[in-house]
């Protein structure tokens, strides 16, 4: 049964509610500063205009790439 339990938790990508129009301004000019390949300063830089409420791996570095991603991909913006 633990082992079922852990496939479960490995197939959950992402956040499942979606992100607001604030963080996904706070993600983009965050990425216009540090770049598109360092997560690691984009989810520091972030984390402070996360809405009430979110989980502590919201703007993880992972979620933020991912999002960032679908962000370009909606506005059929070249990578």
């Amino acid at each position: 049964m633990a082992s079922g339990i852990g496939k479960h938790k490995i197939l959950n990508v992402g956040p499942t509610e979606p992100w607001s129009i604030r963080e996904k301004l706070c993600l983009a000019s965050s990425v216009m500063r540090s770049g598109d390949q360092n997560w690691v300063s984009v989810s520091r830089a972030i984390k402070p205009f996360s809405e009430p409420g979110r989980p502590p791996d919201w703007f993880s570095q992972k979620h933020c790439a991912s999002q960032y991603s679908e962000l370009l991909e909606a506005t059929e913006a070249p990578k």
